[in-house]
């Protein structure tokens, strides 16, 4: 579910929009890539924007530098109370830029004059969403944050349950404002033909969040286009060990080597790291060297 927004310019001497319109200072923004992971810089088309101090579902604002004609902006829901100020806010902006307090929302006309009721009504029924949407997971529940996939720990679900969005925002913040890698699986066949290869990235000193067991994210079948592969499909999961340094003023990097998932888990004692969700843990290794065989 979401809330989605179009803004049209109509004046007879259309303003183009500038990056710093569809980017307002404070905000961060980027693009979501392939497992939902926040990365920087914007998609042809449009990107993400969150408050990087409170970043809760984050919201899509489709539109680039030069646009005159329409914007189009989508919160996805539920959503934090803060979610909908950034989301409301950006329409706002772009209104005025435009010289319109008229959008479309869900197909309905709006005004900029009845957004404070929209978002007390949108934070009433955000928190029965949120209840639903707790009440339907099991054990664990997997949403899409501003920053990161999260896969929710039970304690946390049952929390949710209550349809708390205070506890709700504090949480998603909690998960998304420290400065990690995520650590997101890419596959390849085997050039032998004999299976399927799932390969993680570690960087010598860079603190990462990665799975304590290795898995094909659900997310890459809804965010891929065909894509199709099950954690039973991939027979070989390894971990790339990287280094990155700085020479002469340049940039370098280097692979040292390969571990298979179970021994680099042995050998990091990954059990042993502080927990970032039902699925991931913290890491960071320091030394490379004292990792490989």
């Amino acid at each position: 579910m979401a809330i989605d927004v179009v803004i049209r310019q109509k004046a007879l001497f259309k303003r183009a929009l500038t990056q710093a319109d569809l980017s307002p200072a404070g905000l961060r923004t980027g693009h979501w890539n392939q497992a939902g992971v926040l990365d920087p810089g914007p998609n042809p088309d449009g990107q993400a924007l969150c408050d990087p101090a409170l970043p809760g579902r984050g919201c899509y604002l489709q539109g680039a530098p030069g646009e005159k004609n329409q914007v189009s902006l989508r919160q996805p829901l539920p959503c934090t109370p803060r979610d909908l100020e950034v989301f409301y806010g950006l329409v706002t902006r772009v209104c005025q830029i435009w010289k319109t307090d008229r959008f479309t929302q869900d197909g309905a006309e709006r005004r900029l004059g009845d957004i404070p009721g929209m978002i007390q009504s949108q934070n009433r029924e955000g928190a029965e969403l949120l209840r639903a949407m707790a009440e339907r997971w099991q054990a664990e529940g997997i949403l899409t944050g501003a920053v990161y996939p999260i896969y929710i720990e039970p304690e946390a679900v049952d929390r949710l349950k209550t349809g708390d969005l205070d506890f709700f925002q504090s949480y998603l913040a909690q998960k998304q404002t420290g400065d990690w890698y995520y650590a997101k699986p890419n596959f390849f066949q085997k050039k032998d033909g004999s299976g399927i290869l799932g390969l993680y990235a570690i960087t010598e000193e860079t603190p990462s969040i990665l799975p304590l067991a290795p898995f094909v994210p659900p997310l890459y079948s809804v965010l891929l286009q065909g894509f199709s592969l099950t954690d039973e499909q991939v027979t070989d999961w390894q971990v790339s060990l990287n280094r990155v340094w700085e020479e002469n003023g340049e940039m370098k990097a280097d692979t040292l080597g390969y571990l298979p998932f179970a021994e680099f888990a042995r050998r990091v004692r990954l059990d042993q790291c502080r927990p970032y969700d039902a699925r991931h843990v913290l890491v960071e290794v320091k030394n490379l060297s004292e990792v490989l065989p």
